[in-house]
């Protein structure tokens, strides 16, 4: 069966500015747009032109099993913004790895992979003609350079431009 990922209960839409993306990380309900409490942002989405930005909440909202185990719950990236014919989906992240620096990374990397991978088995995925994707962590916001392999690897597995900043700049064509 088909999955809609652009289930209406979970979608809400900002034309601001400027607003933030927020997620309660040990939290069971699913992430949102917020346009006042700047302190709650983990992403922050820049919006010169005003556009219509539309976020679906994926994580906690939309199902998506398991191939290997249909009673089991895939692994999803927290949502996605689309306005026009641009498509972003976005992993959240708000912490920091003691261990390995990288972990926020690769685990931000698997969910955003397999939802793409599902969302791109729709006849929705034909619609949109720019396909980005951000792995956003509240506690490392600035770009990494030291990523461009990985970058340069996810554009050609998923054909979708990754960026790992917490920064989301919606362009004025």
């Amino acid at each position: 069966m088909e999955i809609d990922f652009f289930n209406s209960q979970c979608q809400s839409v900002s034309n601001k500015k400027r607003f933030g993306l927020c997620d309660e990380q040990d939290d069971k309900e699913p992430a949102y747009i917020d346009e006042q409490n700047g302190a709650k942002w983990i992403a922050v989405v820049e919006n010169d032109e005003l556009k219509e930005v539309h976020f679906i909440a994926i994580d906690n909202c939309i199902e998506i099993w398991r191939d290997d185990d249909p009673k089991k719950m895939g692994k999803r990236c927290d949502g996605m913004l689309w306005y026009e014919t641009s498509i972003i989906f976005v992993e959240l992240k708000d912490r920091v790895s003691k261990k390995d620096k990288n972990a926020w990374v690769e685990d931000g990397e698997k969910q955003l992979k397999r939802t793409i991978e599902y969302f791109e088995k729709t006849e929705q995925s034909n619609n949109f003609r720019e396909k980005r994707a951000y792995i956003a962590n509240k506690a490392h916001p600035t770009f990494k350079e030291s990523q461009l392999q990985r970058m340069k690897s996810f554009k050609q597995e998923t054909g979708y431009t990754l960026r790992i900043e917490n920064r989301i700049k919606i362009p004025s064509y």
